[in-house]
Order: structure tokens, then sequence, then C-alpha cells
């Protein structure tokens, strides 16, 4: 939910942690409740929305400290950027909304009047690693390759099907494991789309038929596209409508 102006105070109702209700202080090292802040800007990086929009906050009484940032009782939120690209009517609401707090134009500006502090828990940001990424990049090529490969080619090589049959049933697992063991919303997430991928994989099975069950990935892939190539839009700006369009507004670090 986004911020209020001026002072905000941490309520726990309900609990996301395993301490019950009204019987811990705010916030609680066994619970996720509190106001959460990252500490330096090259954390902040890590929210996608940071290109667009950042916030300076305060955070006082009871506070937690980690490694990227702190999670804090009582916030204020002293000092907003926002992107050249963010619509007049949105500045004005930010604005409205937060009239306590000082608009800049400058990331820079903003955060040479409004330093963060840092605490030495901090840990510095790791350097994008190439390899990763591109081992990344080559597994999902692989994987998808292997899903448009006519039937004939992977029963007409050994080296092809084991490698298809390994894959199909490391796909299948991680999906049942996703679904049946972890509890997080993303984790969810990550098993729809390895069932998304495992569908493309046995596609080549059914042969034409099999295209249905390449449908979720194709899918998926326009929409990455044409997500990508409508940010490169001169003056592009990702607007959020209805609820989440208020949430945005409140998107912080520090």
């Amino acid at each position: 939910l986004a911020w209020y102006d001026g002072p905000n105070t941490a309520t726990c109702a309900p609990p996301t942690g395993d301490s019950p209700a009204d019987q811990h202080a705010v916030p609680d090292p066994d619970c996720e409740c509190g106001f959460y802040a990252y500490g330096t800007e090259q954390a902040a990086t890590r929210n996608r929305h940071s290109k667009y929009v950042l916030a300076v906050v305060s955070c006082w009484g009871g506070v937690i400290a980690g490694t990227q940032g702190v999670r804090a009782e009582h916030a204020r939120i002293d000092a907003i950027w926002l992107h050249a690209n963010v619509p007049y009517w949105m500045r004005r609401r930010v604005a409205s909304r937060y009239p306590s707090a000082r608009l800049y134009t400058e990331r820079t500006a903003m955060l040479a009047e409004h330093p963060p502090t840092v605490l030495p828990c901090y840990a510095p940001m790791p350097r994008t690693r190439i390899v990763p990424r591109a081992g990344a990049v080559a597994l999902a090529t692989g994987l998808l390759t292997l899903g448009v490969l006519p039937g004939d080619w992977l029963y007409g090589s050994a080296a092809l099907h084991g490698t298809w049959l390994a894959a199909t049933v490391a796909l299948g697992l991680t999906a049942i494991w996703l679904l049946a063991v972890t509890r997080m919303r993303g984790h969810r997430a990550a098993a729809w789309i390895a069932a998304g991928v495992l569908a493309w994989l046995i596609a080549p099975v059914f042969g034409v038929a099999g295209w249905v069950l390449r449908v979720p990935v194709l899918r998926a892939l326009a929409v990455g596209a044409g997500g990508y190539l409508l940010s490169l839009r001169p003056g592009y700006f990702p607007v959020e409508h209805g609820a989440h369009e208020r949430a945005f507004c409140g998107v912080h670090a520090a």
C-alpha cells in the first residue's frame, strides 16, 4: 500500500510470521512486519521501479538492519525523485499526496542533499556476472530448441533423446516440488513457468497437435518482447492503473 504523508507507524495485522497477533513489537525478528527501506542507492536498483521513481525516507523507533537495508517501526518520506518521463498529472498527484516531501527532478541532487545513512552491516552489491547470465540464456535456448525439434529427430538420436528425457524429468520434478513443497508466492509462479516449459518440451511427442502445448510459452515470449519494445519508446513510463497505481506512488528506497 502507498505510504501516508508525514510519519507512518507500522502495525502487524495480520501477522506475517510465526509470532501470535499483538504479542510482539514491530518490527520483530521472527516476523516480516515493518516498513522496508533500502540502505544504499546501489541496493535500490534491485527494484525495477527505481529507474523511474526513488524516495529518501527517515526510519526510527524499533529498527532491524539487514545486509541491504532496514525494517523499521516508524518511517517518513522526506524527498522524492521522479523521472523526466513521469506524466505531469502523476507528478501533481504525487506532490498533492506527499506535500511535506520535497520533489526533485535530479536524482543526484536529491541524494546529495539527503545522503542515506550507511550502516556497518550493509554488504556491497555483487557485481553483475556475465557468465551466469550467458549460461542461463544458453540453457533457455537449448530447452526451447529441444521443444521444436521433430519427434523423429528426438527418437533417431540417442544423445538428443537422452538430453530431452533428462530435461523433461528434471523440469517435471521441479514443478512438482515447487507446487507441493514450497509455500511462497514466488515459488508457485516459478512452478507455473516450469510447467509451461515442460509442456513446450513434450510438444514434439504429439506432432502437429503439440503446438497447442506451446501456446503458453509463445504467449509469454510475445508479451515479454512487446513489453521490452514498448519500454524503448521515447517518453515511456510504466503507469499502473487502479489499486496498483496507488501503490506505485509509494515505491521507496533509502
